[in-house]
């Protein structure tokens, strides 16, 4: 997984790209993006995710895809209804800066150099 993320970032820097990573246990599948609130239990065979407390009906992978998407546009990275103010230990964000023009220097390191072959 370490060499899986070491590639986006290094692929998101050739362009500028912003890698926003969640912390393992983030429950993005347990909290609900319409009202925030968290289940405390929530079995992977359940394939909808029903909140009790707004009555919201949806797909449990939508409603994870939702709430990651929330939480890279929001300002409080792990605040939920049940925790307003967050809990910053337990998330990470990695940035990735790149080059202006979004390409990796041909000659830079970790770049194969190429040979000329003449012919003799």
């Amino acid at each position: 997984m370490a060499e899986l993320r070491r590639q986006i970032e290094y692929k998101a820097s050739w362009t500028g790209v912003r890698v926003h990573a969640a912390d393992r246990w983030y429950p993005s599948s347990k909290t609900c993006s319409a009202c925030g609130v968290v289940k405390a239990k929530l079995r992977l065979s359940e394939r909808t995710f029903r909140c009790d407390q707004c009555g919201l009906v949806l797909d449990r992978d939508l409603n994870a895809a939702r709430n990651l998407a929330a939480l890279v546009s929001s300002h409080s990275w792990w605040a939920t209804e049940n925790e307003p103010d967050g809990n910053p230990r337990k998330t990470s964000t990695a940035l990735a800066t790149g080059t202006a023009t979004g390409r990796p220097d041909p000659h830079g390191p970790g770049q194969r150099r190429h040979r000329k072959v003449t012919a003799a």
